[in-house]
C-alpha cells in the first residue's frame, strides 16, 4: 500500500515540476504575467512622465501663455482652481476605481486628461486655458491616486515600495528635466509645441496599460448597490453606518500617517517660493533660478529610490520616520539663516537637506496604507492620503502668501514651525503596527 502511495506522490510531484507539461505551463503563465505586469508598470511610469512635465513646467508654459493672452492675472487664479478640481477628484478615486474598475477609469480618466491638454495647447483665450488647465486637474487626481492601487494588483508586497520608489525616482527626475525641455520647446517653437509633445507618450502609456493590465480587484457592484444614496461614503456594519473616513481614521497608525503627509507637504510646497526668491533676493536670472532647485530634486530622486527598497525588507520603520523629519527638521532650520544671510549656498543647502527627507516622504505614507490597511481599505487609503497631499498644498499656498508680506526669507524660515511639530510627532506619536499584512 506504501508502495502505491509512493508512487502517485511522485507522479504528482512530476506533473507539477518544471519538467512537466503540466509545470511548464504554469511557469509560462507565471513567465507571462511577470511580463505583462512589467509592460503595464512602464506604461504607468510613462504617463507619469508627462503628469510630472506638466506639473514641474508650468511656470514656463502657463506664464508663457497668459502674457500671450495678456491675462497674467489670471496666473495665480490657477494654481487655486487646479490643486482644489484636483483635491476632489483623489477623494472619490479610490471609491469610483472599485465601482467602474481601476483598469477601466485610468484609461477613461488619462484619455480625457489628455483632452484637456490638448485644449489647453488650442486655446483662443485665457479663459478657456484656465478652464481646461482646472478639467486636467481633476482628471489627473481621478487616475493619479490609482496608480497607486494598480502597482499593488501587478507586483508582490515585498516589490511594491521598490516600485512605488521607482515610480517617484522618474516622478522627481521629470521634475529636473521637465523644465528644460519645456523651456527648448518654448524658445525654439512656442509654448503649445511644449504641451503638444506630450500625445505620443499618452498613446503609448495608455496602449501598454489598456492591453497588458490583468483585471483589477474590484468589489462586486451588486454588493455596493445595496447602499442607498451615501453609498460611497458609508458602510453598513452591525446594523450602524459609519463615515468611511472614520472606518480609515480607525486604523491603527494612519491618523498618525495623515498628520505626517499633511506637515511634511506643507513644508516640500516652499520649494515652489525658492525661483522666486532666487530672482527677487538673490538677482537670479529664470536659467539660474531654476537650478537652484536642482541638488534638491536630485536628492529626492535618490531618496525616493532607496526608502522604497529600505522599506521592502525593513518594513515602515519607526527609524525612516525620524530620519525624514530629523532632515527636513535641519533644512528649515538652515531655512532661518536667510533672514540674516543672502547667499546661494545657504539656500542650496536647505532645499538639499530637506529634499532627503521629502524623497523618503513620497514614498512611506503609501507604503504604509499598502503594508497595514486592511485589504478592503487599501484604494481608500492611498486616495485620502493623495487628497491630502492636495489640501495641503492649498493651505499651504494660503499661509506662504499670508506670511510673505515680511518677505520670502520669513516665509520660508516660518517652515520651522511645522518641522518641529512633524519631528514630535515621528518621536512620540508613531509606532509600527504589530504584524505585516
Amino acid at each position: 500500500m506504501e508502495y502505491y502511495y509512493n508512487i502517485d506522490r511522485f507522479i504528482n510531484q512530476f506533473e507539477n515540476s518544471k519538467y512537466s507539461k503540466g509545470g511548464k505551463r504554469e511557469m509560462k503563465a507565471k513567465r507571462l504575467n511577470l511580463d505583462k505586469g512589467n509592460i503595464v508598470f512602464i506604461g504607468l511610469v510613462i504617463i507619469n512622465i508627462c503628469a510630472s512635465y506638466l506639473v514641474g513646467s508650468t511656470g514656463i508654459y502657463a506664464a508663457t501663455a497668459f502674457r500671450e493672452y495678456g491675462r497674467i492675472d489670471l496666473f495665480n487664479a490657477m494654481f487655486v482652481i487646479e490643486p482644489l478640481a484636483r483635491s476632489i477628484s483623489l477623494l472619490i478615486s479610490g471609491r469610483a476605481g472599485e465601482y467602474f474598475g481601476r483598469k477601466q477609469l485610468y484609461i477613461w480618466s488619462v484619455g480625457a486628461f489628455a483632452l484637456s491638454v490638448g485644449i489647453s495647447a488650442a486655446a483662443s483665450s485665457g479663459t478657456v486655458f484656465l478652464i481646461a488647465r482646472g478639467a486636467s486637474g481633476f482628471f489627473w487626481g481621478l487616475f493619479f491616486a490609482n496608480v497607486f492601487t494598480m502597482i499593488n494588483d501587478i507586483v508582490s508586497e515585498e516589490e511594491y515600495p521598490v516600485r512605488i520608489g521607482i515610480m517617484q525616482t522618474v516622478y522627481s527626475l521629470t521634475l529636473i528635466l521637465g523644465p528644460v525641455l519645456c523651456g527648448i520647446f518654448t524658445e525654439r517653437w512656442s509654448w503649445r509645441i511644449s504641451l503638444a509633445v506630450l500625445f505620443p507618450l499618452f498613446i503609448i502609456g495608455m496602449i501598454f496599460v489598456g492591453f497588458f493590465m490583468p483585471r483589477s480587484k474590484t468589489k462586486n457592484r451588486s454588493s455596493i448597490k445595496k447602499y442607498d444614496k451615501g453609498e460611497n461614503l458609508y458602510i453598513n456594519r452591525s446594523n450602524k453606518k459609519e463615515l468611511f473616513i472614520v472606518k480609515l481614521l480607525k486604523q491603527k497608525g494612519y491618523l498618525t500617517i495623515i498628520l505626517i503627509t499633511f506637515i511634511a507637504t506643507c513644508i516640500s510646497c516652499s520649494g515652489n517660493y525658492i525661483p522666486l526668491y532666487a530672482q527677487t533676493v538673490l538677482g537670479a536670472n529664470t536659467t539660474i533660478s531654476a537650478v537652484v532647485l536642482a541638488p534638491c530634486n536630485i536628492f529626492v530622486m535618490i531618496l525616493s529610490s532607496a526608502s522604497g527598497i529600505y522599506i521592502s525588507k525593513k518594513g515602515c520603520t519607526k527609524t525612516i520616520f525620524i530620519l525624514m523629519s530629523g532632515a527636513i527638521l535641519i533644512g528649515t532650520l538652515i531655512y532661518v539663516l536667510t533672514l540674516f544671510i543672502s547667499s546661494y549656498f545657504v539656500i542650496i543647502l536647505s532645499t538639499a537637506i530637506i529634499g532627503i527627507g521629502v524623497g523618503i516622504h513620497q514614498v512611506v505614507p503609501f507604503a504604509f496604507a499598502q503594508r497595514h490597511l486592511d485589504d478592503k481599505l487599501i484604494a481608500e487609503g492611498i486616495s485620502f492620503i493623495s487628497f491630502v497631499q492636495g489640501i495641503a498644498g492649498v493651505i499651504a499656498g494660503m499661509i506662504y502668501s499670508s506670511t510673505m508680506r515680511n518677505g520670502i526669507a520669513f516665509s520660508l524660515a516660518f517652515t520651522v514651525v511645522y518641522s518641529v511639530s512633524l519631528i514630535l510627532i515621528a518621536i512620540f506619536k508613531y509606532k509600527v503596527p504589530q504584524g505585516e499584512k
